[in-house]
């Protein structure tokens, strides 16, 4: 269930519960080729492969192609029976957010919201580590990114979680040294999430415009 106040929803939540969506179309997809004969000139093993290509393509969605055989066979372990039920399991969640706040006036204030979301089917569980950095200022969301591990694989979840929250102190503490500039804060945290590995990632970043406040007024 999204959080709804009287004024309005916690568009983070809103971002996750789409983000899942598409990993339920994704999973019931891949159920459905693998039930179903291929073409006859392909070997089974490269049509998968190809469809399942497409398919990310069809979702903006990001694999890594070296490893495509295991990410196939892990996603078909998902009985997607459940997709449609798909909760979110509060007991292992992990969520941080750090604030950078602007040392000038005409210049943003960013918030970055850090989570990992255990998603539980039918006692099978999927990691979601999600990263969101928002423009304070405007209140619109310039990073969306999602990254996606499998049930054997939250070891490596829970390290992509530690590897985005150090490095993007990291990128504050340099902010506040006077050793970056502003408009450097969102490329640098870009770069950051672009090294981090998963069997899927989900990019759906705005374009950054540098806003002078005393122009906005």
């Amino acid at each position: 269930m999204l959080p709804i106040t009287p004024q309005t929803i916690d568009d983070i939540c809103l971002y996750k519960f789409i983000a899942m969506k598409k990993i339920d179309k994704l999973c019931s997809d891949l159920h459905k080729a693998q039930s179903q004969p291929l073409n006859k000139t392909a070997s089974s093993n490269n049509g998968i492969i190809d469809l399942f290509m497409k398919m990310l393509t069809c979702l903006n969605i990001k694999s890594d192609e070296r490893n495509i055989n295991n990410v196939i066979n892990n996603l078909a372990q998902i009985d997607t029976d459940a997709l449609n039920k798909t909760a979110m399991k509060q007991t292992q969640d992990r969520k941080e957010e750090i604030k950078i706040a602007s040392k000038n006036v005409k210049d943003s204030h960013y918030q970055i919201d850090v989570s990992k979301d255990t998603i539980v089917r039918k006692g099978q569980n999927l990691f979601m580590v999600s990263c969101y950095a928002r423009d304070a200022y405007l209140g619109r969301y310039l990073i969306k990114r999602n990254f996606l591990y499998t049930t054997n694989r939250e070891k490596s979840a829970n390290e992509a979680f530690d590897e985005i929250i150090t490095k993007v102190a990291a990128i504050k503490d340099r902010y506040y040294q006077e050793i970056i500039e502003t408009p450097q804060i969102l490329s640098q945290i870009r770069q950051v999430l672009d090294g981090v590995v998963s069997e899927i990632k989900m990019e759906e970043d705005s374009i950054a415009t540098n806003i002078n406040r005393q122009n906005a007024i």
